[in-house]
């Protein structure tokens, strides 16, 4: 294959993996009078990492325009972010408004393994060229998704309505 088209099937695989981030429920936080501290503390965690995510998504599938600053700040935050999730997640602070199952306390070594996995694929990114962004993003965003879907009670998915 070659370079233009490995290129274009990197671009296409951003494009779908953000489609399918973009057609789910954001992340908001929440009326926080009736949610505790800790569980306001992992929504502003899922939040700001969501926001980084949306740049670079942004960035990769042609919506926005390439920002080399932009993406590099996005990348230090997801780095950061993805680096804070076992301490945000240690205890199980349960709340009706949280969207954590409690199977991340049941399952903590896989839980930690795969916040491990993010934290790695977020530095893992190159941030230095489009080409580079396209073809580094993917990992992270499936290792986030690969989490969201098993410890997170409305995992991000294809949506059909």
């Amino acid at each position: 294959m070659t370079s233009f088209r490995l290129h274009k099937a990197a671009a296409l695989v951003v494009v779908i993996i953000a489609l399918a981030i973009g057609s789910t429920a954001p992340v908001t936080a929440r009326d926080s009078s009736s949610t505790s501290k800790h569980v306001a503390k992992r929504i502003a965690l899922m939040t700001s990492q969501k926001a980084a995510m949306d740049m670079l998504t942004g960035m990769a599938a042609g919506r926005s325009t390439f920002d080399r600053s932009q993406a590099r700040a996005a990348r230090k935050q997801l780095i950061r972010s993805t680096g804070s999730i076992r301490k945000h997640f240690r205890k199980p602070h349960l709340d009706p408004r949280s969207n954590a199952q409690p199977l991340i306390w049941h399952a903590w070594k896989d839980f930690k393994a795969r916040a491990g996995t993010a934290e790695a694929a977020a530095k893992d990114l190159n941030t230095g060229s489009l080409s580079g962004l396209r073809r580094t993003l993917p990992g992270l965003m499936q290792s986030c998704l690969s989490c969201h879907e098993t410890y997170r009670s409305t995992p991000n998915s294809f949506t059909t309505h």
